[in-house]
């Protein structure tokens, strides 16, 4: 009996040593963190665009909620995450969030940086390594301890690679806090749904803007005009999306109109700013944006 399940562990580790790594930043991705503190508030970002900083190439992060500074970068060779926050006080620090190559029973100093618990919560020891389904396949999951919890004040933290923490992207030290800073709630990558937590909302949305190759099936042929509009904005379309449902949503990812395909849609009501158009067609679900002045 011993010897089973000693080889059934020797099982399961190889098999967790043997998946390839799930990298966080190869595509566009986008969290979705919910605090209930005042009022269960969703909060919704994602990253874009590119920026170069001493010989390094980050990603901004848009609509993050502490700091709309931060810029992320990952090294896949390492399994890193890296983050700096340009023009704050620790504007040369660059900050080592998350180490995926670590080994059960390694330690590692962590780091909050630009969040609300402590910026250095020290030194955590890496528990177990766990290979756990999600939506769409199996993410390593990276159970951690604190060493010092009057330091850290917390006792424990959970990683998912691919993903990160369960409540902040910059918070690698800290559980999530569905009634503080708030927990993961959902997680997309190039738009597509990897992970989610229903406990205090109905569903998981992607408003993610920019990088899922807004309109790429070549038989899909999209047009918003005028844009910036004011009062109607056409639709143009080379396929037949008649009973389709349409869907326009602001900035932070609130749906404001729905309503079934047209080839005009009244504008005039909204107040000035970006907005972006959802629609599936051919079971694909397709974003754009456009102006509302």
């Amino acid at each position: 009996m011993k010897v089973l399940f000693f080889i059934l562990i020797v099982f399961i580790d190889l098999k967790i040593k043997s998946q390839s790594y799930i990298p966080m930043l190869n595509s566009p991705a986008e969290w979705q963190v919910t605090n209930c503190f005042f009022g269960c508030v969703t909060d919704k970002y994602y990253t874009s665009g590119d920026t170069t900083f001493k010989g390094h190439t980050y990603k901004f992060l848009d609509l993050f909620h502490y700091n709309k500074n931060f810029v992320i970068r990952e090294d896949t060779a390492l399994q890193r995450i890296y983050m700096r926050i340009p023009g704050s006080p620790t504007d040369t620090s660059e900050w080592l969030l998350y180490d995926f190559k670590l080994l059960v029973n390694d330690t590692m100093t962590l780091f909050n940086p630009g969040s609300p618990f402590p910026e250095k919560p020290g030194k955590f020891v890496l528990d177990s390594i766990k290979l756990k389904p999600l939506l769409s396949k199996n993410y390593r999951h990276f159970f951690l301890h604190s060493l010092d919890t009057l330091k850290s004040g917390v006792k424990n933290t959970i990683w998912i690679e691919g993903i990160g923490s369960l409540c902040l992207i910059n918070t690698p030290g800290a559980p999530p806090k569905i009634n503080g800073a708030g927990q993961l709630s959902c997680f997309f990558s190039n738009n597509n749904h990897e992970y989610q937590n229903l406990d205090s909302i109905s569903s998981c949305l992607p408003i993610y803007p920019i990088g899922i190759n807004e309109i790429n099936d070549p038989k899909m042929k999209f047009l918003v005009k005028p844009n910036p509009a004011s009062n109607k904005l056409q639709l143009v379309m080379n396929e037949d999306c008649s009973g389709q449902k349409i869907e326009i949503i602001n900035s932070m990812g609130t749906i404001i109109i729905t309503q079934e395909y047209s080839n005009f849609i009244d504008v005039s009501g909204l107040t000035n700013g970006l907005y972006f158009i959802r629609f599936f067609w051919n079971k694909k679900l397709y974003i754009t944006k456009f102006i509302k002045n």
